[in-house]
């Protein structure tokens, strides 16, 4: 029998924000959630909606899927902070056409197990439940988390660039759906999510101006993918030029890029969350469940 994996989302302390700034977070990640969603397309079984009040909810056909849109969905939200629960199991309800919540089985009471347990936990903001041992897996999806929450702005600007530029996707992806990424990169850049100015939605003093984004710069997407064996993951997914690509895009210098990836410990993270999604394929995949 198929397994299915849901995933849960919510946004954390959301009732601490003012109205004004939860009406915009929501509009945004609405914004943020149709682009995913029409790049994983051909993962969902149904689409990433809201659901009640600041939760959101779909149904992926696999694990590296529902988890790499999680992670996706994290850069961009930032410092928005968000947590997850992955559930993996049986669909039993199913309504035709129906939008995720109104959908049920062992997968979605999974999920909803992983995302309470999340709660919980100071070092991890997503969670894996399966029915068999998921405590690596927990461990290594969250191995990145307080690196990825000490970024500052123009370090998690560099760093979405990056995953959208050289993103860590399964060999039978749509990579032509990738021009999308110019609407993503241009959503962040509008809601200047991350420019703090005394509350964490603030678009105001922000140091890099939108004029200065040159989205025509922005070359098609170079996939790593995740379903290969790799040797040398380090010469896998640090690849050449990335920061002379960045600053043309930014209109910065290539140093000034450098340095912000340096400080933003963009390859680390990078690095550390390619070798948890090549688990997950690796004993989440298909051939278990068989």
């Amino acid at each position: 029998m198929n397994k299915y994996v849901s995933l849960i989302i919510d946004i954390e302390k959301s009732k601490s924000y003012d109205i004004r700034d939860r009406n915009e977070m929501q509009h945004y990640i609405d914004k943020c959630i149709k682009n995913l969603n029409f790049l994983y397309g051909e993962e969902l079984q149904c689409e990433v909606t809201f659901s009640a009040g600041d939760e959101l909810q779909g149904l992926f056909n696999d694990v590296v899927s529902a988890l790499s849109y999680f992670r996706i969905l994290e850069m961009l939200v930032k410092p928005v902070k968000i947590r997850a629960g992955i559930g993996i199991g049986d669909w039993t309800v199913k309504i035709d056409r129906g939008l995720s919540t109104q959908q049920d089985g062992p997968a979605y009471h999974k999920a909803r197990k992983a995302i309470e347990d999340a709660h919980s936990m100071q070092l991890q903001n997503i969670r894996i439940c399966s029915d068999y041992d998921d405590t690596l897996a927990n461990h290594l999806v969250n191995a990145s988390l307080l690196l990825k929450r000490q970024q500052i702005y123009m370090q998690n600007i560099v760093q979405v660039l990056i995953e959208l530029l050289f993103p860590f996707v399964p060999k039978h992806i749509d990579l032509d759906k990738y021009d999308t990424v110019k609407e993503l990169i241009a959503i962040k850049f509008q809601y200047r999510i991350g420019a703090k100015n005394g509350g964490m939605y603030s678009r105001r003093n922000v140091a890099m101006k939108q004029e200065s984004l040159d989205l025509d710069r922005i070359p098609k997407a170079i996939p790593i993918y995740v379903d290969e064996k790799i040797c040398n993951v380090e010469s896998t997914i640090i690849k050449k030029n990335t920061a002379s690509i960045i600053s043309e895009i930014l209109q910065c210098s290539r140093q000034n890029v450098d340095t912000i990836m340096r400080r933003g410990n963009s390859n680390k993270i990078r690095e550390l969350d390619f070798v948890a999604l090549q688990y997950v394929r690796e004993n989440y995949g298909e051939s278990r469940w068989s």
